[in-house]
């Protein structure tokens, strides 16, 4: 493998640091894009007991103690009740953009790796066939070890940057997918809370 990796030339270093990268991100969202941890069950439990005796306060004191992104945005509609529901659902929305900002942060670089791996893929391929071309000017076809040099570094970094760009790709969809089902859950609770605090109204 170290060989390989050798033979790929210094297109393989770029090649390397962004599967590590993808691996990091994938990883890194995986541990953190959980819907427990920003629509806690026992957090809505909590603050729709409270907004269904109409206890504002203890609600807002419940959005307090919770740092999840639902509680965030729950805190800034329980702050403006006074306001048309309408201008309450534009706060909300406006909150709730903000939210799915953080939660999707990753997703553009995972897209750019997916783009640039097989680029970086296609340019050392350029660079080896090059060199084949130089040591054929120089030696002709007699001498084979600097032919074989430029034709292992063309092949090795197409293949190293294509597999590096379908991984990524999966892992996008993989997280792209857990981060709407996340904001689709927020959405829901923060809909439902609106329409609990106008019942009967």
């Amino acid at each position: 493998m170290v060989e390989l990796f050798r033979a790929g030339g210094i297109i393989m270093w770029p090649i390397l640091f962004l599967s590590v990268l993808s691996l990091a991100i994938f990883l890194e969202r995986l541990i953190f894009l959980r819907p427990k941890r920003y629509v806690p069950e026992d957090f809505t439990y909590r603050l729709f007991g409270a907004l269904k005796n109409k206890a504002f306060e203890e609600a807002r004191i419940i959005c307090d103690n919770n740092k999840s992104s639902t509680s965030k945005i729950c805190k800034e509609i329980l702050e403006n009740t006074d306001l048309p529901i309408s201008r309450l659902l534009e706060l909300a929305e406006d909150a709730g953009r903000s939210e799915s900002r953080e939660i999707e942060k990753y997703l553009p670089t995972l897209q750019i790796i997916a783009s640039l791996a097989p680029l970086f893929g296609f340019y050392g391929t350029v660079l080896g066939m090059f060199k084949t071309f130089v040591a054929i000017s120089q030696h002709g076809m007699t001498n084979v070890q600097p032919l074989a040099a430029g034709i292992s570094e063309a092949i090795i970094t197409t293949a190293a940057g294509l597999p590096v760009a379908i991984i990524t790709i999966i892992f996008y969809y993989i997280i792209k997918y857990r981060t709407e089902k996340i904001i689709y859950l927020m959405e829901r609770t923060v809909s439902d809370v609106v329409n609990t605090i106008f019942k009967g109204e």
